[in-house]
């Protein structure tokens, strides 16, 4: 089956993301309350590994990593790049015709603007890899902040290519130079494809055919997502079977399979069977949508543990506190202590 697109503010991300991102501006001398400013998290919040957070939320760090570190590259490489030279890059973009001119263009864009990404393409047969070899401060790939660079990079540039030309790029894989990472499970909603791991290269590989699809967004549209970045590119564009797409979709109004599975004209027991053969669980999917929303409704100050947890289909405070500790690892009365909202000046 194709996969289905949907993109949704309440999906909620690991928190290894955060963590991660605000170590690396921390270690460039930056302070606590500089990165995460207006994030309304705290180290607390983030210590546990199962703690998910938001896309504006992470958004917010690597945005306030940016202003500190004024390199688009978040000081990884040798070389700097930059605030701005993207949005150079996507002002250009915005006028080719097609994706083949646009990657040809970036090409040659990050050939002039230095060594910092080593932008390539190559064509065997009918599959397209367009890899990236940034020019690290550190020799080796294997490290932590080697891989969270690739990560970024990888996903902003299939999620740029996607918008310019109004459809999700089908990818045939991504390959990666890093061993497979605890956090591999997320990778699900970053990548429509399969991820190979300890490849030789870092690359996103596609059929050559997509290279004909046209570059459809003007320039009003781009002014408004380059408002928007890097929130953008961490919505999640969620890449699913589409028995899986639509059950998620149809969770955010029912959360009984046997109404869910009648809605798909099909009994429960063929519907459990289709979410088997796109790896879904009709259950995952069900504590997935609880999780995320109860996680945005906890940012609201004024709605009780127990009306969240009513909210969220648990008629009783306890069994749902137990539920989103099985979840997140904290309990929601934690969660919620462990967070703030206070604005740094």
């Amino acid at each position: 089956m194709s996969a289905e697109y949907r993109l949704s503010d309440r999906l909620t991300i690991a928190s290894y993301f955060a963590r991660t991102h605000l170590a690396n501006g921390l270690s460039m001398g930056a302070r606590e309350e500089e990165i995460l400013r207006d994030t309304g998290l705290t180290l607390a919040q983030l210590a546990h590994p199962k703690a998910r957070i938001l896309a504006t939320q992470l958004a917010g760090i690597v945005n306030n990593c940016w202003g500190f570190s004024r390199d688009e590259l978040l000081g990884f490489t040798r070389q700097k790049m930059n605030l701005g030279m993207f949005r150079l890059l996507a002002e250009h973009l915005i006028t080719c015709k097609d994706l083949a001119e646009v990657l040809g263009y970036i090409v040659r864009f990050y050939g002039l603007t230095g060594d910092q990404l080593g932008v390539r393409l190559d064509r065997t047969d009918d599959v397209l890899a367009c890899s990236i070899t940034p020019d690290f401060k550190s020799a080796g790939h294997n490290s932590v902040a080697h891989s969270l660079l690739i990560e970024l990079l990888l996903l902003i540039f299939h999620r740029f290519l996607s918008w310019l030309t109004g459809h999700v790029i089908p990818l045939v894989k991504v390959c990666l130079q890093y061993p497979r990472p605890d956090h591999h499970q997320e990778y699900r909603l970053m990548f429509p494809s399969p991820c190979e791991f300890d490849s030789h290269h870092n690359a996103l590989l596609f059929n050559a055919e997509e290279l004909n699809l046209p570059v459809v967004r003007n320039a009003d549209e781009l002014a408004d997502y380059l408002q928007q970045i890097p929130l953008q590119w961490f919505r999640k564009q969620s890449f699913h079977g589409v028995w899986t797409a639509d059950v998620m979709a149809l969770l955010e109004e029912d959360s009984d399979i046997e109404r869910v599975a009648e809605r798909l004209n099909v009994t429960s027991r063929t519907l459990r069977r289709k979410l088997t053969s796109e790896g879904s669980r009709f259950q995952q999917l069900k504590d997935n949508a609880r999780r995320d929303v109860a996680i945005n409704l906890l940012q609201q100050r004024n709605l009780t543990i127990a009306e969240i947890g009513f909210k969220v289909g648990f008629t009783e405070t306890a069994t749902f506190s137990r539920a989103f500790k099985q979840w997140t690892g904290v309990t929601p009365s934690s969660y919620r202590k462990a967070s703030t909202f206070r604005k740094y000046r």
